[in-house]
């Protein structure tokens, strides 16, 4: 099994976004900042973007970011916010403090919990698309591939 591909299939509410878009509700100010701190960390060039196993100061600074923005969550959202960002938290540390040949057993170990805060996952994607107009790619969802259309003789 590939570990980047079961690493990016993790952050599922916060990798390959296509745009953003804050709502401007000004009596939602911790929504603007969760939808800020979430760009940022969805963006490809950030922490989790880049996120490197064989570097422990990456996946610190992942894990630190992944708090702060559970932190700055909404009420709304914050449950789901910080399970999601304690199982993650958990799961980066777990895995930088293994040899790279035991990171796929390590991570199998984590699959209740990941199956147990799928709930949550789910709502902290919705949220970043209604709220702050994230659109995420889900690598858990089948892209349609384009048919060619049949050529009639």
């Amino acid at each position: 099994m590939n570990l980047k591909i079961v690493s990016t299939s993790l952050f599922l509410p916060l990798l390959v976004v296509i745009g953003f878009s804050c709502s401007s509700d000004s009596s939602e100010e911790n929504s603007s900042n969760f939808c800020q701190a979430l760009q940022i960390l969805a963006d490809p060039n950030s922490t989790l973007g880049n996120l490197n196993f064989d570097n422990p100061t990456s996946v610190n600074q992942t894990a630190a970011d992944l708090l702060e923005l559970a932190a700055k969550a909404p009420a709304s959202i914050s449950s789901d916010a910080q399970a999601v960002a304690s199982l993650y938290e958990d799961i980066l540390l777990k895995l930088v403090s293994v040899s790279p040949n035991q990171r796929t057993t390590e991570l199998r170990k984590f699959q209740d919990e990941l199956d147990e805060v799928t709930t949550a996952a789910r709502a902290l994607e919705r949220y970043g698309e209604i709220e702050c107009g994230l659109v995420f790619t889900s690598p858990f969802e089948p892209t349609a591939t384009p048919v060619q259309p049949e050529i009639e003789n």
